[in-house]
């Protein structure tokens, strides 16, 4: 098994730091150009490794990493073209396609520039990809409507958002009927997302339910995205005052995370951990006041 897949095997069991190292040994020969260029492998393992950084915390890495992937295949398909403009090597757009959808989602949470930067990317992304794909429907393309509906998200466009995360919904429910991906999770989980900033945490709680539901019959138990739903459905459940019904969605997110070789200053982990906290924190405010009033009585 090549070193590179070995390592997304690894990420996608919750071992980033291990999967990591097999991404930096696998780079160190596909990065090595051919007669025809990079190796697709190398593009790959770019962006996985740019994920990794991601969920160890080190964003400004992954940026640099997927802003790399980004150059390389554009100088390639540059020079692809010059030898043979009338000839696409819709393989490598349909690779470039990812880099941008991914950079669009690192560069989330940032400040408002870069965010404005990851939309432009985002779009980018699903130009390229409608090009590839021509007038058939593929999921990639509700891939990076869910992605441009996460950057309208946190640029405050919430309309243009949900409009995003329908869109892409209404793919997914064409070419999967039954809907169980991965991908259609994350977008009912974003919908949840968006719910919650708009206050409206019992719909939220819904789309994190149906979110929760795909994920566990599709992914590892030990998936971090699995945890990162069980976080959200605690932070909406505790807006709704259900904090029994949220400790439990906090104690598994901590658990699940505890599980993983993420590092201590993984944000994530730390995230996870401050929800729990604050759980118990107003679940013992709550028997403390039940008391008083027992002892008022």
């Amino acid at each position: 098994l090549a070193t590179g897949r070995l390592g997304a095997i690894q990420h996608d069991e919750g071992f980033v730091a291990a999967a990591m190292t097999n991404y930096i040994s696998a780079l160190q020969t596909e990065l090595a150009p051919g007669a025809d260029g990079y190796s697709p492998d190398a593009f790959e393992t770019l962006q996985n490794m740019a994920v990794g950084q991601r969920d160890l915390g080190k964003g400004t890495a992954s940026i640099s990493t997927i802003e790399r992937a980004v150059n390389l295949q554009k100088q390639q398909l540059e020079a692809e073209q010059k030898v043979n403009e009338k000839v696409e090597d819709k393989a490598l757009m349909a690779s470039l396609a990812r880099s941008y959808a991914l950079g669009a989602e690192l560069l989330r949470g940032s400040d408002k520039s870069k965010c404005a930067k990851g939309l432009r990317w985002a779009h980018e992304a699903l130009s390229l990809q409608q090009r590839v794909d021509g007038d058939v429907l593929k999921t990639e393309q509700a891939d990076i409507l869910n992605t441009i509906g996460n950057v309208q998200s946190d640029l405050g466009r919430y309309n243009d958002a949900g409009n995003s995360y329908k869109a892409s919904l209404s793919i997914h429910e064409k070419l999967e009927p039954n809907g169980n991906t991965a991908t259609t999770a994350s977008v009912y989980g974003n919908l949840g997302s968006l719910l919650h900033r708009q206050g409206r945490f019992q719909e939220a709680i819904t789309m994190y339910e149906k979110s929760m539901k795909l994920q566990e019959a599709v992914l590892a138990p030990s998936n971090p995205d699995i945890a990162v739903t069980c976080n959200n459905l605690a932070v909406s459940l505790t807006k709704l005052g259900k904090l029994e019904d949220a400790l439990e969605y906090a104690k598994r997110a901590v658990a699940l995370v505890d599980e993983s070789d993420l590092q201590e200053s993984n944000g994530d982990k730390q995230l996870f951990g401050a929800t729990l906290k604050h759980i118990q924190g107003q679940i013992g405010k709550q028997a403390a006041h039940k008391s008083m009033r027992v002892q008022e009585q």
